[in-house]
């Protein structure tokens, strides 16, 4: 049979589609949210990967509330290789920030030492520094090894132990009634090894 052909009716109906889809996708488009509305959505949760140094760091904040969420981004930004480096590329960067944080402790300490008379109670404690930060900085080699190789339990638990230094340090000098020296590298480097474990903790 042959199909009949179309009624004047119905061609009406068939020119009103282009119509009526036009205004159902205006309708429609009218609910979805300004962009000027959601950029502050936009900003508080960043899609992974939208800006990893930020996101990282809220993250670390929300699992760590000792994290400093502003030096956590200002430290990893300060790495050129940062904006393109995944997450596994941020503890790297992190790992490396304390272990430089580390030899300038290592070697400030070491410095006042050799202006303190040998065997007095400063030079005690300086030089129990020394041993403090030097064993850090085994850990750290050891650390940045297990984060390469994707041994992230060995890695917390190294890093764990440098973070440890710094509190370790300023103890000698407060059991002794002495005012611990660096007060501000010393408090720095703790901040970069708990952002540091933290960034570990999500691998």
């Amino acid at each position: 049979m042959w199909p009949l052909p179309p009624s004047r009716g119905g061609e009406a109906k068939m020119s009103s589609l282009p119509s009526c889809i036009f205004l159902l996708t205006s309708v429609a488009l009218s609910f979805l949210p300004h962009p000027a509305m959601s950029s502050t959505v936009a900003i508080i949760r960043l899609p992974y990967g939208d800006d990893i140094i930020a996101e990282t760091c809220q993250r670390c904040g929300e699992n760590n509330h000792n994290v400093d969420y502003a030096l956590c981004v200002a430290s990893l930004s300060a790495d050129p290789s940062s904006r393109d480096a995944s997450l596994h590329g941020l503890a790297l960067i992190s790992a490396k920030l304390v272990q430089a944080g580390v030899e300038g402790m290592d070697s400030g300490i070491a410095a006042l030492r050799a202006k303190e008379a040998t065997q007095s109670t400063r030079w005690s404690c300086l030089n129990a520094c020394m041993d403090v930060f030097r064993n850090a900085m085994a850990d750290l080699d050891d650390a940045i090894a297990a984060i390469e190789d994707g041994r992230f339990t060995e890695a917390k638990t190294k890093m764990t132990a440098t973070t440890d230094a710094p509190v370790t340090c300023n103890d000698e000098f407060k059991e002794q009634g002495l005012q611990p020296p660096m007060e501000g590298d010393s408090r720095r480097l703790f901040q970069h090894a708990v952002i540091s474990l933290a960034i570990i903790s999500l691998l």
